[in-house]
């Protein structure tokens, strides 16, 4: 047995990236932060979050999502939006920047690659199983300690959904299903136009 427990204690520690949802009213579930969320201490620091922000504001020089959310928080003003990583610290090695960490824990980090790669609900091998629980536990515990009871869940690609899927709450919750996640452009892409209207109106809907 590896030391599932004791890494993703060590890694939440150490590693973890806060969540933004203040009041929310709408929350995008994200699969987990990078180096550029790392390095920024907020989710959707990169390319996929200005991408996320460009597409749902319809404005081409914004703030990547986490980033501009952040910057309304400390502005004091309210914000419709939230983001909820169903992990809050790295599934991938090449994020971690302490070489110390990614040797000690090598075996460890396989089991979150192979973890962030699958498509299965269910593992049989006890330390995936271990692993798969532990996220799915800590995700729901931030996921209800962030939303309110009229909040609205978006879970973005298809990791995002599995988890969304397997949470015991998940009958409660009120979800729009469909959405892509923010890489590679993909709100902008024709496909998914129809979905990411869906998300934009529900601002409007709620604050009109």
């Amino acid at each position: 047995m590896l030391r599932i427990k004791e890494f993703f204690e060590k890694a939440k520690t150490s590693y973890s990236v806060p969540d933004i949802a203040l009041d929310s009213k709408l929350i995008f579930i994200l699969e987990s932060p990078h180096k550029e969320e790392l390095k920024a201490g907020v989710p959707l620091a990169g390319l996929s979050g200005r991408s996320m922000a460009k597409a749902l504001f319809l404005q081409e020089d914004i703030l990547p999502m986490g980033k501009y959310l952040k910057q309304l928080m400390q502005d004091e003003k309210q914000t419709f939006y939230g983001i909820v990583n169903v992990c809050p610290f790295p599934l991938q090695q090449s994020a971690y920047p302490e070489t110390e960490f990614i040797q000690k824990y090598k075996n460890e980090l396989e089991i979150a690659e192979t973890i962030r790669k699958s498509t299965a609900n269910q593992f049989r091998d006890e330390n995936k199983a271990l692993f798969n629980e532990l996220l799915i536990n800590d995700f729901q515990d931030r996921l209800i300690r962030t939303m309110e009871d009229d909040s609205i869940i978006v879970p973005c690609g298809k990791f995002a959904e599995k988890y969304v899927n397997q949470l015991a709450i998940r009958d409660k919750l009120n979800i729009i299903k469909g959405v892509p996640h923010p890489s590679y452009n993909s709100w902008s892409r024709e496909r998914y136009r129809d979905v990411i209207q869906i998300v934009r109106d529900q601002e409007i809907k709620r604050t009109s």
